[in-house]
């Protein structure tokens, strides 16, 4: 999976309405990792997990 595909499934997955209140009492990337496998399309290993996370921070800046 490329990191266009890896962005797009979280951007979809962290506004998740119906996770909203368990992500927001998230304390960690892995508490937020484990939220979003609760989603069935929700496949990203923990490392795609990170490098998403890590891409989607950088366009941020």
């Amino acid at each position: 999976m490329d990191i266009e595909e890896i962005k797009h499934m979280l951007f979809h997955a962290l506004t998740e309405e119906s996770l909203e209140a368990k992500l927001d009492a998230a304390k960690s990337q892995q508490e937020v990792y484990g939220i979003l496998q609760e989603l069935d399309y929700f496949t990203l290993s923990m490392e795609e997990f990170q490098q998403g996370i890590k891409a989607m921070q950088n366009e941020a800046e």
